[in-house]
């Protein structure tokens, strides 16, 4: 399913003006099609989870 930069931004609690950035270098998945951004909903979820941190656990101990 293709979304639009706005669908993105809220995916990503971003403004729209980031994701332009994003798109600009070229760190986000994307696809021009004539002169409109779009993206694939299911590679913007994995490139989600591929470039998220896990949590550390506040209790543990500081290395």
């Amino acid at each position: 399913m293709l979304i639009k930069i706005k669908d993105v931004a809220e995916m990503l609690a971003m403004n729209q003006s980031n994701i332009y950035k994003l798109v600009y270098h070229k760190a986000i998945p994307y696809i021009k099609i004539g002169g409109a951004l779009r993206f694939d909903k299911d590679k913007i979820i994995a490139w989600i989870n591929q470039n998220s941190c896990d949590m550390i656990n506040p209790k543990s101990k500081r290395l």
